[in-house]
């Protein structure tokens, strides 16, 4: 995700790469790995098609998370 193609947007990510990520809810990693472009946040929420076109938005607001939480899993 950190390639020329990246566009980044606010707290959104759009990228070229891993084909068929589901629609998932991740937390940061605690090395810091996903801290990307200095977003900073409690989550991440990510997916991406048969051609690798994907995105990620990072998540602010604990409540925000949970709520997508709910979401996902009935998803």
């Amino acid at each position: 995700m950190t390639n020329k193609e990246d566009i980044v947007l606010k707290n959104q990510i759009t990228w070229v790469g891993e084909v068929n990520r589901p629609l998932t809810l991740f937390r940061p990693c605690e090395c810091g790995c996903d801290l990307r472009y200095g977003n900073t946040g409690v989550g991440f929420l990510t997916a991406s098609d048969p051609q690798g076109n994907g995105f990620t938005i990072w998540i602010e607001s604990e409540e925000v998370f949970q709520g997508l939480a709910r979401e996902v899993e009935e998803y």
